[in-house]
């Protein structure tokens, strides 16, 4: 790890000396953020019995980083460098984005690892900016993928496709949060018991982003399908085709000093078609939203389920150094043969700018994961805290 990170070191610096040499523009940028929160989780065992856990946190944000921007002509590209999220510091250091592109006059086209163009988060700053992430907005990481921009706000993208709630990859490139058990999901050798996954085509995603005088809005349809064969000691194989979509929509209206945004979507399986997984949570007696929530397509009973939610959040400039945002989000999973489940969150905090690089934002947030698909009661928590920002 040592010799790797001494090596981009010699990269950077070699770079930034022959810039000039090679015409190319070279800005380096940073963001660093850590957080204080008490939090006061309720939650349940198997018989509805409530129980009570207090904790306080200081950690670093898993979205701090550095990055480089490099533009030569109609070419550009970024590369980020950041922490893991505080729960997987043992993998080391993460590649957030690192992607090229070329501007063709009509638009752009750009290849490599970004977020998904559906993500769209709220200023709720909680879990490493959180935004929502697993209560109404649509966050599910950042992925390889090939887009497609023109000028007009129409785009097509092509994205690594989805399996279940794992991203489908077929060579182990540890440590990277996006592979994992890489192996386990093809068919490269038999087993009297196995699940195989077959993916014949990436996940595809059409869309539009436009502005109208104060309104900037978004919108568009994502798709995914793979088939799944099971066996169980040597049984007859059960195979299923599963096809997951989603339609969403956002966008922010500003009429200073007040503006609103908002975040709404639908879909089907969208377990199988994004990373539902991720929401907030601390790790100490959260449950992980994203497990169980009947999000997925049912394979035992071949049912499809469907998701529906979003959020809406309004902002207010106090002062030209302080800003006040609150908002509430509320997200649903259900299918025809289970319980419904729901969650919902919400915070209001004040974007505070201390300096010209410094901000601190305290914060407030109630979440509430009400009843999973099984009709067990969820964690219900409040947190009180504050992000500590500093960027350059």
């Amino acid at each position: 790890m040592k010799k790797m990170n001494l090596g981009a070191m010699a990269l950077a610096g070699v770079l930034t000396c022959s810039a000039p040499a090679l015409a190319v523009d070279l800005n380096a940028y940073g963001n660093i953020k850590l957080g204080t929160f008490w939090t006061q989780n309720n939650f349940y065992n198997a018989a509805g019995d409530k129980r009570h856990d207090s904790d306080f946190s200081l950690d670093n944000f898993g979205d701090s980083f550095i990055g480089v921007k490099v533009k030569e002509g109609e070419y550009s590209g970024v590369a980020e460098l950041g922490l893991y999220n505080p729960k997987a510091y043992s993998k080391g250091v993460e590649v957030r984005l690192l992607f090229a592109e070329w501007d063709f006059g009509e638009g752009k086209l750009r290849i490599g690892k970004t977020p998904s163009p559906y993500v769209f988060r709220s200023q709720q700053v909680w879990d490493s900016d959180g935004g929502f992430n697993g209560y109404g907005s649509l966050w599910d990481g950042r992925y390889a993928n090939i887009k497609v921009t023109m000028n007009n706000g129409l785009y097509v993208a092509a994205m690594q496709p989805r399996v279940g709630n794992q991203a489908n990859n077929t060579t182990n490139v540890s440590p990277n949060a996006d592979v994992t058990a890489a192996y386990s999901q093809t068919g490269n050798s038999y087993q009297t018991t196995y699940t195989d996954y077959d993916t014949m085509l990436p996940k595809m995603v059409v869309g539009y982003e436009g502005k109208l005088d104060n309104w900037t809005y978004g919108g568009g349809v994502a798709g995914n399908m793979y088939k799944v064969t099971s066996s169980v000691n040597d049984s007859t194989p059960i195979k299923h085709d599963i096809y997951s979509y989603l339609a969403f929509f956002h966008g922010k209206v500003d009429l200073a000093p007040l503006e609103f945004s908002y975040n709404v979507f639908a879909g089907q399986n969208t377990g199988d078609l994004m990373s539902t997984a991720t929401g907030n949570g601390t790790g100490n007696t959260l449950a992980n939203p994203g497990q169980a929530n009947g999000a997925y397509y049912d394979v035992l009973h071949g049912k499809n389920s469907h998701t529906y939610g979003g959020f809406g959040q309004l902002g207010y400039r106090v002062t030209d150094r302080a800003t006040l945002y609150t908002g509430a989000s509320y997200v649903v999973d259900d299918n025809s043969i289970a319980h419904a489940d729901a969650r919902m969150a919400s915070f209001v905090n004040v974007n505070y700018a201390v300096g010209k690089h410094f901000n601190i934002v305290p914060e407030i947030d109630y979440i509430n994961d009400f009843k999973n698909s099984l009709g067990q009661k969820e964690p219900r928590s409040l947190i009180a805290g504050a992000k500590w920002q500093m960027s350059f």
